[in-house]
């Protein structure tokens, strides 16, 4: 006891001590001078040393609360109720043919490639390879375990089978009309969806998923407002029975959106309901894992755009590779996984219902517009009307309210918690907290300069020699 008593009184002497008694004398900090201070009684020291604990505590609590709020909850979504002054996005549409194989060409490539004709006895083979390539899903895939063995098809490389797949494709003919001229501009592309080689009318996410490159949509995306008549775009003249899924410009299909079949002698009318999500411009300060959404502008590595159904294609395709060593041809090519090749088909095929199952955590994006079917009609003829194949898909009723995503708690509103915490717990400022980094930086560098510097270091050894 009395030793610690003499190291306490040795300390309390030291320049250390003294320095610290110096700061509690200047700092601003409440109640840390009646700590430090010598002529207290022992149990007001400590009252005052409990109190400082219990403050900077409470202090740190709040502060972690407010700093958690800022990094995990800083957003909220309110409702708009001005819809007048709206602008509405059109919906894209994408079409899918039920049979991509052009068998005219599937004849012609079998005989340059293969020498074999229709007559000979493998040319039902060629065939159903053919018609496995252009229709390649995640509904077909156990097609290719036929073909794994047989070293025609072996051979070919995966950038060969999705050559031969567009070399062999339905051409898209069409007729197009829209609900106005102006948007007359707009045409079917080519798109690569997990159904298969796809064509996309008034897309915008398509241009960029796809093996066609081409130039980038010129003009404006069709858009309605309230005091538009019933917006609309009609397909017709279509070559081969149609699959078609509506959506928005901005996303690309998925496997378990809604779909509609149009078979030949038919026609379908479709309208549609929305829900529309928007974001104030000051929502970009924020990091995405803030706001728990990203912007069409904010592309994961690997792609050019972002939308929540690319990142889950994304997922898809990773885990694809990790599991085979390839990703099918329908998945766009990104140079760093290779793609599957007839071998590679069948291995994804094993493990297709863990790839489309696959956990894949992908932000939602924060401006949106989801549509879900508010009428479907159906309509077919027989002889002697002509054979047609059409469709056509509307918006009749607007929304008179919209969500959009806003700032609840910005990067000035966490300054202001910081600050009324630490004043209410502390009476300190920004100023006490610069006097606290001063005091055992640049003051406490040049305290110890001065004491033990080399002026210092002479003057202690002329007194050794003087002794």
């Amino acid at each position: 006891m009395k030793r610690m008593k003499k190291k306490i009184e040795v300390f309390s002497n030291s320049p250390t001590a003294e320095y610290i008694r110096e700061f509690g004398q200047a700092t601003t900090l409440h109640g840390l001078p009646y700590i430090i201070k010598k002529n207290y009684h022992f149990s007001e020291t400590l009252l005052w040393f409990v109190a400082v604990i219990l403050a900077t505590y409470g202090a740190a609590k709040l502060i972690y609360d407010s700093w958690n709020r800022y990094n995990s909850n800083p957003t909220v979504i309110s409702l708009e109720k001005d819809f007048r002054e709206w602008n509405h996005t059109f919906p894209a549409a994408t079409v899918c043919f039920l049979d991509r194989l052009n068998e005219t060409r599937a004849a012609d490539f079998i005989m340059e490639i293969w020498n074999t004709d229709q007559n000979s006895s493998k040319f039902e083979k060629y065939s159903r390879f053919l018609n496995a390539v252009t229709n390649l899903t995640y509904d077909n895939l156990d097609d290719f375990k036929e073909f794994v063995d047989d070293s025609n098809f072996k051979s070919l490389s995966g950038e060969q089978l999705s050559q031969i797949a567009r070399q062999n494709n339905v051409d898209m003919i069409y007729h197009a009309n829209i609900f106005d001229t102006a948007f007359n501009h707009q045409t079917f592309k080519e798109t690569l969806t997990e159904m298969g080689i796809c064509h996309t009318y008034s897309g915008i996410v398509s241009y960029y998923h796809t093996m066609k490159k081409g130039p980038l949509p010129s003009g404006e995306i069709p858009y309605c407002n309230y005091l538009s008549s019933v917006c609309y775009a009609r397909i017709e003249d279509l070559p081969q029975p149609i699959r078609y899924y509506i959506h928005s410009p901005y996303e690309l299909p998925a496997l378990n959106d809604k779909f509609f079949d149009v078979l030949e002698s038919m026609e379908r009318d479709t309208t549609w309901k929305f829900t529309e999500m928007v974001a104030s411009p000051e929502l970009r300060r924020l990091e995405p894992r803030q706001r728990q959404c990203r912007f069409l502008d904010e592309p994961l590595e690997g792609e050019q755009v972002y939308s929540y159904n690319l990142c889950k294609m994304g997922c898809r395709k990773r885990m694809a590779y990790r599991l085979c060593g390839c990703a099918p041809f329908f998945y766009q090519k990104d140079g760093k996984i290779p793609v599957c090749d007839v071998e590679g088909l069948s291995c994804v095929s094993t493990f297709k219902n863990e790839i489309i199952k696959a956990d894949c955590e992908c932000l939602s994006q924060c401006e949106y517009v989801t549509f879900s079917v508010d009428e479907d009609h159906k309509r077919t003829w027989t002889y002697p009307v002509p054979k047609n194949i059409r469709f056509r898909w509307a918006i009749q009723h607007y929304n008179k309210t919209r969500q959009k995503r806003d700032i609840i708690f910005g990067f000035e509103d966490l300054l202001v918690s910081l600050g009324g915490t630490a004043a209410l717990f502390l009476g300190s400022s920004v100023l006490s907290f610069v006097e606290v980094g001063y005091f055992f930086s640049l003051r406490l560098f040049w305290h110890v300069a001065r004491k033990y510097g080399p002026k210092k270091r002479r003057s202690l050894k002329k007194i050794q020699i003087n002794k």
